[in-house]
């Protein structure tokens, strides 16, 4: 679908909205606002109450990147100008952290694409499927074979550790980011010469647990790093640490202009997050980070070695992504000092099944690509095991064969 007719879809969908609550809509209106400049609005929604009517407008974007300031300084000023009780911002994106900050203290709302489609379910309009940039892995390994690889990693010198209860078809969300990102290359005859340029990369996020991930089809989903909650101060730390090879305390607190016990509750806390470890040198103790920085060029999203479907899943269990793209914004940023241009959500397809183990539950989760269990996931499913409605052998069969007659159809 065309990016006009995805905004002409989200336009009169949004028309729809405001209609099933009430309000008497008009689609694609000009308007001339009080200094005589005509605009042009996507959605103009009127509520006539005894004493008043009450008018907002609306404006649509079906972006797959991120909205920044300018456009709501936009709708801003048609605001004001038309003096409107209301604006409205949709988009199927997300909004950057200047956005939200340029529309506070105004009669605007931003509404974001879980917004907009939390809001849909509410009025129990069906057609959301064409306004998320949401893309899917159809499985590759049958059932039958994805239950062996779980049957035969149970069985140990001792006997079998548990049996299969019951099982599912999961997608497990990731998103596929473009970014623009600083990289430094060393050039020179020495060797010495520094030189910064920006590069446009695709990068694999898990929409779980945020971490940043590299996709190898024969071996699937490797987490490369992992992120934990930064406080700005961590993360100020964080960036002289990617600059230097070690520090001591004094050196940090020299760097930030602060006392030295203050320096020294950063870096600690930054050990115990898993992000720095200490060295002894020269009788001196330094910190220095832990993780390695991926390289960009090297890193390899899911959609370059798999095909994959426009939309969602049909069948089997679908999580949504726990973590949101403003979120990871914030490692894009620290690491690379990346920003996000467009984003896909990906899922891609696991055969979960619950091991009953004496007391014990867990998942273990086989790669219905590779036909290989990942243990990451497998712990990451355990995690969310009340949201996964796991069925039958008997029902899981019917869901393979659906999947197989829809594939063979197209």
């Amino acid at each position: 679908m065309s990016s006009y007719k995805k905004g002409l879809e989200l336009e009169k969908l949004i028309a729809k909205l405001f209609k099933a609550k009430g309000y008497e809509t008009k689609h694609n209106v000009k308007l001339i606002g009080r200094s005589g400049v005509k605009h042009q609005i996507d959605v103009l929604a009127e509520y006539r109450a005894p004493l008043h009517v009450s008018r907002i407008i609306i404006e649509c974007k079906s972006y797959d990147k991120p909205i920044d300031k300018d456009i709501v300084m936009k709708l801003i000023q048609e605001v004001q100008d038309l003096g409107v009780d209301r604006g409205i911002l949709v988009t199927t994106s997300y909004f950057t952290p200047d956005a939200v900050s340029t529309a506070k203290g105004y009669n605007i709302d931003l509404w974001d694409g879980t917004k907009l489609r939390n809001l849909l379910k509410e009025v129990k309009i069906e057609e959301i499927s064409i306004l998320e940039n949401v893309f899917y892995v159809k499985p590759l390994i049958p059932v039958e074979e994805a239950t062996k690889t779980v049957e035969k990693s149970l069985k140990t010198l001792f006997g079998r550790r548990g049996h299969i209860k019951s099982s599912s078809i999961v997608f497990y969300p990731f998103y596929e980011l473009i970014i623009d990102a600083k990289i430094s290359e060393i050039k020179g005859f020495l060797r010495k010469k520094i030189e910064e340029k920006i590069i446009t990369a695709t990068i694999l996020v898990d929409a779980i647990n945020g971490s940043i991930c590299n996709y190898d089809p024969k071996t699937g989903i490797i987490r490369i790093v992992t992120l934990p909650e930064l406080s700005d101060e961590e993360s100020e730390v964080f960036r002289i640490l990617l600059r230097q090879e070690a520090l001591t305390t004094p050196a940090l607190a020299s760097l930030l202009g602060c006392s030295t016990a203050k320096a020294r509750k950063l870096l600690q806390g930054l050990v115990v997050k898993g992000i720095c470890e200490t060295i002894r040198r020269e009788r001196q103790i330094f910190y220095r980070l832990r993780i390695r920085i991926p390289n960009l060029i090297l890193l390899r999203p899911i959609s370059t070695s798999q095909k994959i479907e426009q939309g969602s899943p049909k069948e089997g269990i679908v999580i949504e992504p726990k973590v949101s793209l403003r979120k990871i914004e914030k490692p894009i940023k620290l690491l690379w000092n990346g920003s996000i241009k467009e984003y896909k959500t990906i899922y891609y397809p696991y055969y979960a099944c619950e091991i009953v183990e004496e007391a014990k539950r867990h998942i273990k989760a086989v790669d219905m690509q590779t036909n290989e269990i990942d243990e990451v996931i497998s712990k990451l499913l355990t995690s969310l095991y009340s949201e996964l409605p796991l069925t039958s052998f008997q029902d899981i069969w019917k869901i393979w064969k659906l999947i197989m007659e829809q594939k063979q159809s197209k």
